[in-house]
Order: C-alpha cells, then sequence, then structure tokens
C-alpha cells in the first residue's frame, strides 16, 4: 500500500521534527518511555537517572507530550 507507507513516512518526519524542539533530557525522557518497545523505561528509572524525583519526571513528560501535541499539529 504505497499510499499508507507515504503516510507512514510523513507521519514519522513529524514525530522527528517535533521531538526536535524539545531538550535532550526531554526527547530523553520521551523516548525512553514511549518509544523504546524493548524495554520502556519506569519513572523511576528515569528518577535515578536523572537525579530527580520521580513525580518531576512525571511533570517533564506531560509538558513534553504537549509540546510534541501543539508542534505535530501545526
Amino acid at each position: 500500500m504505497i499510499e499508507e507507507d507515504n503516510w507512514d513516512a510523513q507521519a514519522t518526519d513529524h514525530l522527528v521534527a517535533a521531538m526536535e524542539t524539545l531538550d535532550p533530557r526531554s526527547q530523553d525522557i520521551i523516548r525512553a518511555r514511549w518509544l523504546d518497545d524493548d524495554n520502556k523505561a519506569t519513572l523511576h528509572e528515569l528518577a535515578e537517572r536523572y537525579g530527580i524525583s520521580a513525580e518531576r519526571v512525571r511533570q517533564l513528560e506531560n509538558n513534553a507530550m504537549k509540546k510534541l501535541r501543539s508542534a505535530i499539529a501545526l
């Protein structure tokens, strides 16, 4: 299905462009929580990695998701 392949490629391009609007830590959090199918990180694992609370990781994740949604919607 050529149309489906084109749509998938376009969606991937939009996601990559949107991810580039995030700071490196937010990019890592989104990748670790949502995009790594093999080993999704927990809030506590990321909190340990960055030396912050799990609640702060959750806040950063939520803010990053809002930015991604906004960037993709454009």
